[in-house]
């Protein structure tokens, strides 16, 4: 054993599993989050971990890999009982992780991410052309073909996950845990990963999977173990449970937030071999056959629902947004979108397509180089973030950790962020016109500039217990440190803020990336909550299926050009594939 803290003694019996976590328990501020959690890994197995987000998942990963040290319980080795000091111990005995949230320095290069703190060296000195040479070969195996010179920080999300996967798959060790690492990955990243893991199966790595896409729970491991409120539920071989039994041992007594657990887990199946399927066929087969979703699983949002070719229905106002010739630097080009109020459309297409480029340029993130972006029918320039909130648009980065949540404020400071303290309304979202809007936002800070104002409390109280209560958003007390919460219950925070600023556009990256099945549910409620209010949403997704169930009409773009409307009663997730494959 290398450097492990605790010296062990052998268990007794037969042969030991690579990895054991016996009776482990853990609490925060007195209140004990996991009771007594067993989990045992076996050399050469893919064992997969689900349950809801705060359910305790990264409570246990964190205590395996010497993050956190338990109340009770032990962890054994290849059979010996060890405790880790530190992730750094942990690591040099062979437990490699990849973190749910990135874990990059954005001002080192991929080479130095890949192998920090994991150099090759000589006698101290860094051997640096065999790190980039390996660095390179990792990264092409997962599907990214990056200078290993370049900077991860100017890299996008998915492209500094692969960077992330990279860093753990390199090197020497027996137990690899894996923390949702294919959220930011598009399906042909994620076959790719796969085929690296099965291979590191192989070759006797043991292998803890935790994923909120049951379907790749299904597709690759061989057992699954669920956990709900701090407590082991069940562990089962794949062979001898399903979807729909796996959904509702994590969901307990709120298995009635999915209508149908059988449908659901029928739906999962069917999306991935439609994907498998459209991402493979040849681009000269058959038009697909267009298929309605289920009953019951596509709730009306806001009443809009458009064919496929022709024009959304005539509206006596004009639209919420309107797009028109939008260019962006060098890949968007001639973007034609309308979203009117309480209606929700999607944004299809894979990664690099120019989605995420889009977003960004209706919220401030990225110039409008030529095109009109219209609200309520009045030209508007918006030229940073603050411009688009001003004017009634609130948008949701697909990258929570560094751009949507405050890390070193707590729960209720992220919630009322925007939150108009001074006078304890929010923002009306009926606001007669964009100039209006400006004006008065212009005016609160020229009045706030000056220190004519009080934050009001108790007003910012009742605003956050309201938003908490509507949202379901589960935290020990209002001053929770953000950073301690689960993803899911991060994301309902920033869907509680969107909430306070009562917005006129809601823009939407990713908004249930990370998040379990209790919560996506949640937060779909969420969004037809504000559509249903009026406000205009667009969301920029890599599921279809999520896209299928909230849009009324999906657009698809492919190299920064939108190259198909779908409307949703009409597609199909193959159909929808084979526009984004072009």
């Amino acid at each position: 054993m290398t450097d492990l803290g605790v010296k062990g003694e052998k268990a007794p019996g037969g042969p030991a599993p690579t990895l054991r976590a016996s009776g482990l328990r853990k609490s925060f501020g007195g209140v004990e989050v996991l009771h007594g959690i067993d989990v045992r890994l076996g050399s050469g197995e893919i064992h997969a971990l689900v349950g809801e987000n705060g359910a305790g998942k990264s409570t246990l990963i964190n205590l395996l890999s010497g993050r956190l040290r338990p109340d009770a319980g032990h962890v054994e080795m290849n059979g010996e009982q060890i405790e880790f000091r530190n992730p750094l111990a942990a690591r040099r005995a062979g437990i490699s992780v990849i973190a749910q949230e990135l874990e990059v320095v954005p001002t080192l290069t991929v080479v130095e991410n890949v192998f920090l703190g994991a150099e090759p060296t000589t006698f101290g000195i860094v051997r640096w052309r065999e790190a980039r040479r390996r660095a390179v070969n990792t990264l092409r195996e997962l599907g990214l073909d990056a200078n290993p010179d370049r900077a991860v920080g100017a890299m996008g999300v998915a492209d500094q996950q692969l960077v992330e996967i990279a860093k753990a798959v390199v090197g020497q060790f027996g137990v690899l845990i894996m923390d949702e690492p294919t959220s930011a990955l598009n399906l042909e990243e994620v076959e790719r990963l796969f085929r690296v893991v099965r291979r590191l199966k192989a070759d006797g790595v043991a292998v803890l999977y935790v994923s909120h896409r049951l379907w790749e729970v299904f597709d690759l491991a061989d057992r699954v173990t669920v956990v709900r409120d701090g407590n082991l539920i069940f562990t089962k071989e794949i062979a001898e449970t399903d979807i729909g039994a796996v959904i509702r041992a994590m969901l307990g007594s709120k298995s009635t937030l999915v209508t149908d657990v059988a449908q659901a887990g029928r739906e999962i199946t069917r999306e991935v071999a439609a994907a498998r399927q459209g991402a493979h066929r040849d681009g000269d087969s058959a038009q697909p056959e267009v298929r309605r979703s289920p009953p019951g699983r596509v709730p009306k949002s806001g009443g809009h629902q458009g064919p496929v070719t022709g024009t959304p229905g005539e509206n006596k106002r004009p639209p919420a947004v309107e797009l028109e010739g939008v260019h962006s630097g060098h890949l968007l080009s001639d973007i034609n979108i309308t979203v009117d109020d309480g209606e929700v459309i999607g944004l299809a297409g894979v990664l690099g397509s120019g989605r995420t480029e889009l977003c960004e340029a209706m919220c401030g993130l990225r110039k409008v180089d030529a095109g009109t972006i219209r609200l309520r029918g009045v030209p508007t320039k918006i030229r940073e973030p603050k411009e688009a909130l001003a004017h009634g648009v609130f948008a949701l980065s697909e990258d929570r950790k560094s751009e949507g949540i405050f890390g070193h404020l707590d729960v209720r400071e992220n919630v009322v962020l925007n939150f108009d303290g001074a006078s304890g309304r929010r923002m009306p979202v009926g606001a007669r016109s964009n100039a209006v809007r400006a004006w008065a936002g212009q005016a609160a800070t020229i009045i706030r500039k000056a220190g004519l104002t009080r934050i009001r409390a108790g007003a910012e109280r009742r605003a956050f217990d309201s938003s908490r209560a509507s949202l379901g958003i589960r935290c020990s007390r209002p001053d929770e440190r953000i950073t301690a919460l689960s993803g899911g219950n991060q994301q309902k925070a920033m869907f509680a803020r969107a909430a306070l600023t009562r917005p006129a556009v809601l823009v939407l990256s990713e908004p249930t990336r990370g998040v379990d099945v209790g919560a996506k549910e949640e937060i779909y409620s969420a969004i037809d909550g504000f559509a249903g209010e009026g406000v205009a949403i667009i969301v920029s997704s890599a599921e279809i299926s999520e896209l299928m169930r909230l849009a009324a009409r999906i657009y698809v773009i492919r190299n920064g050009r939108i190259v198909a409307r779908v409307a949703r009663e009409e597609a199909s997730e193959e159909q929808i594939l084979r526009y984004m494959a072009g």
